[in-house]
């Protein structure tokens, strides 16, 4: 059985979790853009781990211009939605099934280091941060609390290399 993976990232959550994921099951492993159509064709098992940017995966266009139906896709999200964000959950599920309606569906939690960021995300960041701050805790989305951190200390980093044991 030939499997492959695939990354697509901005910041390197995604990669670090698709790389240790393919060396944990000795599987060859691409970048997004490095990927080829031929590739691919060759594939039966592909996992692709794509960072989330605006309740969306990056890169799912690219990966459908290039994807035979003959693969089983594995689509691994990885972003600061907690799996108990339900309605933020369900948001980029959605968007994953209008493009892959047959593939599997993970999410993994990432990481945001302030300094990576250009400064339109800062700004919006810094929003997010402020609005939040207005709500009681309670009330907060986990992603809410991981943004405000990120904005007050430089960073967040909720990424959990274990959680690869549940895929596949």
């Amino acid at each position: 059985m030939n499997t492959i993976v695939i990354y697509a990232t901005k910041k390197g959550s995604s990669e670090l979790y698709a790389k240790t994921f393919a060396k944990n099951n000795k599987y060859q492993i691409f970048k997004q853009e490095q990927v080829s159509s031929e590739e691919l064709a060759k594939a039966d098992e592909v996992y692709y781990f794509g960072s989330v940017y605006a309740g969306k995966v990056i890169g799912l266009e690219e990966l459908k211009k290039k994807l035979s139906g003959n693969s089983h896709l594995t689509i691994i999200s990885v972003g600061l939605t907690a799996v108990k964000d339900q309605e933020k959950l369900a948001e980029i599920r959605e968007g994953v099934s209008k493009e892959f309606p047959q593939a599997s569906f993970y999410h993994l939690r990432g990481r945001l280091i302030k300094q990576q960021l250009n400064m339109p995300e800062k700004i919006i960041l810094k929003m997010i941060s402020k609005s939040s701050k207005k709500k009681p805790i309670q009330e907060k989305l986990e992603i809410e609390k991981a943004i405000e951190q990120a904005v007050d200390e430089g960073s967040v980093d909720c990424i959990d290399l274990s959680e690869l044991e549940k895929i596949g």
